[in-house]
């Protein structure tokens, strides 16, 4: 599918100057494109540090009262409750949770939700358990903000429930002991686009602070689940989000969770401590792979795997969990092609709106994402239930889904979510007025903007710029993903050396081609059906990447080609 291109900044980036000041004039323009302006911004985006650049997390209006309430709790011997929920990054937040009151010395009983029969939200069952164990105190991470009746319920039960989320906040907030949120009207904590996972790492550092300070260096062991949840839940990587993924990818590198190590062999994931992983590893490889058991059995094969100890009770877990996988990928992929089919078939519309008995709910939102991205479009992805119908939408750049839907509020029976992604039920009888609604709603949201595919690039960029050198500069920008896109670039008038079809599946271009009087070795992955006819002379266009090839211990630069325009 063709893409609208788009340049962030005109014209070409130019010195006469040596090489290192022609880097430094580029690193400075694309750093203001991120609005990193400043020279403290500037130290903390390209040189992140973990012991200076978190904030305190009593920032968090209600952090003290909730250490005042784990120690009432270690002091009367209490177990206490954590209730997650079922995606990566909700699993995460339960784990490090658990951790940190074990830490404490506190008991833990953790309840995640089964998808399909439970769905999103605190659920009575978890209420139920909860109470059978004589539990009077629990948490609901990555959840929470929209149970006002199961957190009423829980209170008339004689349970305290503190809530750890990031999602949307309602007018009116539910009646929880407390609740730590970033997104919380008036709250004074500076960062707001924490996830539930790096929201309960704060608790975490709270309480280390508080009962533990002597062991605080145990916190950073934590920051490979706390990287999990925030690239799993695609948060912008900018501020102490930033801090928790760098890091977190340090540990990644060298978990010492079993699970982990496990996954990573039966996976044949290819990082370890001599190869750490980047961002779109965690987004690619190991998220997908936690997410599966929620997906297509239980969160709670997810949570055990990342805290079991066992080696061979491990692999057993993560054999579960690749299976589980390329189940989702099958099942996600047949999905996808229907509803691609249905967003092909109506071009003119804005939304992509698709409801069917047939679809499993476990990949609802992960199609939901992927038809948003390939079409440009806003998603809703619906399955239908005998009376009601569940699923998950997916926004495009500058909508809030959330607040679209909020608007429907009326004619749904539950919803929750952030800007881009968001959880929904609703009557079978109602989705025809919900459909109605939500599409006239984004209409005029998105009245005037052409609704389609879009490569961006920072700048245009001139041959001379391309470098392995340059390629290192820009490594400092990294982790690259939501928020902080890997630079993309304009290069112009390129002219075709030596091309052919490469992969298993024979979907990518591998390519020599001239530029600016020298020659790039190149790849385009997924381009081979499109430019597989390009011939040796033939001249183009092309959105580019700068990255590394290494092979046979030779490293070399390689262009990666986002997208091509033939020249007339």
């Amino acid at each position: 599918m063709s893409r609208r291109w788009t340049l962030k900044s005109d014209g070409f980036v130019r010195s006469e100057s040596g090489d290192g000041a022609r880097f430094q004039d580029v690193v400075d323009h694309l750093l203001s494109l991120r609005g990193v302006v400043d020279a403290e911004d500037r130290r903390r985006f390209l040189s992140p540090d973990y012991d200076a650049h978190f904030h305190d997390p009593f920032l968090f209006s209600s952090m003290r009262k909730v250490m005042d309430r784990l120690e009432a709790a270690r002091k009367n011997g209490e177990r206490v409750g954590v209730f997650g929920d079922f995606d990566a990054d909700g699993v995460t937040s339960s784990v490090l949770l658990r951790e940190g009151l074990e830490a404490l010395g506190i008991p833990v009983s953790v309840y995640l939700p089964h998808k399909e029969t439970e769905g999103h939200g605190l659920h009575t069952n978890a209420l139920d358990a909860f109470e059978a164990e004589g539990i009077r105190l629990f948490f609901t991470v990555d959840c929470g903000m929209m149970s006002h009746e199961e957190i009423a319920d829980a209170n008339g039960r004689g349970m305290e429930v503190i809530v750890i989320d990031h999602h949307h906040v309602p007018e009116v907030l539910p009646a929880a002991f407390a609740i730590v949120n970033p997104k919380l009207k008036g709250e004074a904590y500076p960062f707001r686009e924490l996830c539930g996972a790096g929201t309960t790492f704060k608790v975490l550092q709270a309480i280390y602070e508080t009962f533990l300070p002597e062991r605080k260096d145990e916190l950073k062991w934590r920051l490979d689940a706390a990287a999990i949840g925030t690239v799993a839940d695609v948060m912008p990587l900018v501020g102490e989000n930033r801090l928790i993924v760098t890091y977190g990818l340090i540990v990644l590198a060298k978990t010492r969770r079993t699970g982990l190590q496990e996954l990573y062999a039966v996976g044949r994931l290819p990082f370890g401590a001599g190869k750490p992983p980047i961002a779109r590893d965690i987004a690619f490889h190991i998220a997908p792979r936690l997410n599966a058991a929620g997906r297509m059995a239980h969160a709670r094969l997810a949570h055990d795997l990342l805290v079991e100890e066992d080696t061979e009770t491990a692999r057993g877990y993560a054999m579960r969990l690749e299976q589980h996988n390329v189940d989702r990928r099958k099942v996600s992929d047949d999905m996808a092609k229907k509803v691609s089919a249905i967003a092909a078939g109506e071009p003119d519309r804005k939304l992509i709106f698709a409801v069917d008995p047939d679809f499993h709910l476990g990949v609802v939102g992960l199609v939901a994402g992927k038809v948003a991205r390939e079409f440009g479009k806003p998603a809703v992805i619906l399955t239908r239930g005998e009376t009601e119908s569940r699923g998950s939408l997916r926004s495009i750049p500058g909508l809030s889904i959330i607040d679209a839907i909020g608007e429907c509020s009326d004619i749904l029976i539950r919803f929750g979510g952030h800007d881009q992604a968001a959880g929904l039920s609703v009557r079978n009888d109602d989705i025809s007025a919900f459909e109605e609604r939500l599409e006239a709603i984004i209409d005029g949201k998105l009245k005037g903007i052409v609704t389609e595919p879009e490569l961006s690039a920072d700048m245009a960029i001139d041959p001379s710029y391309l470098t392995l050198d340059f390629s290192r500069e820009l490594s400092r920008f990294a982790p690259f993903g939501e928020g902080n896109p890997e630079p993309v670039f304009l290069l112009e008038d390129a002219e075709v050396d030596e091309v052919r079809v490469v992969g298993s599946d024979k979907k990518h271009l591998k390519l020599r081609l001239r530029a600016g009087g020298r020659i790039f070795d190149a790849i385009g992955f997924s381009l081979a059906k499109e430019f597989g006819g390009l011939v040796r002379g033939e001249r183009f266009d092309a959105m580019i990447g700068v990255d590394e090839n290494e092979w046979n211990g030779s490293v070399t630069l390689q262009l990666k080609v986002h997208d091509m325009r033939r020249k007339a």
